[in-house]
């Protein structure tokens, strides 16, 4: 699932609002869009930051481009500042070991503790709890391209997500033609 962390100047009860159009559920945590088993949420910082922006994190699971839309119709339009972009992988046969000895064997993942973290480009990559999180955090006073990042996370997710063949499904597609 996508995380992004991002500030604006709207106020939760105003965002509230401005959902209730887009049919947006209003939840304990936030305000919720499903739709065919996939999910966009916004959930306002509990704790938020004493001046005038408001935080908030907005998850979704799906395309990036999907999620761009999204993103853009409900909370784009306050213009909102993004300070991180993240993507939590997990794949059940895999253990932070697993993920551990994949990334140090790769040459093009900077290894910055052997313990799971490292780095390729501008992504962070950390494996603990046998889950993989690509994480791109923005420099202090710097906001992130919200487009720019989700394909560079995207693109690093495609690249260590192992590719597992099911043999039978071979022999059906190799009959069926």
């Amino acid at each position: 699932m996508y995380k992004i962390t991002c500030f604006t100047s709207i106020t939760p009860n105003e965002l509230g609002k401005a959902l209730k159009g887009f049919r947006f559920l209003t939840t304990k945590e936030g305000f919720e869009w499903k739709v065919d088993g996939y999910s966009f949420r916004i959930e306002p910082f509990k704790n938020q930051p004493r001046h005038n922006m408001n935080g908030y994190r907005v998850y979704f699971d799906g395309s990036i481009d999907g999620g761009i839309y999204l993103f853009d119709m409900a909370i784009g339009w306050t213009h909102p500042k993004i300070t991180g972009v993240e993507f939590d992988l997990s794949v059940s046969s895999r253990t932070s070991k697993d993920w551990i000895n994949d990334l140090i064997s790769r040459n093009s993942f900077r290894t910055i503790d052997t313990r799971g973290l490292f780095r390729k480009g501008k992504v962070g990559v950390i494996a603990v709890n046998d889950t993989v999180t690509l994480q791109i955090r923005s420099t202090k006073g710097k906001q992130l391209k919200l487009i720019e990042c989700l394909k560079e996370v995207e693109k690093i997710r495609e690249e260590i997500t192992p590719v597992e063949f099911d043999l039978f499904s071979f022999i059906e597609e190799g009959e069926a033609g």
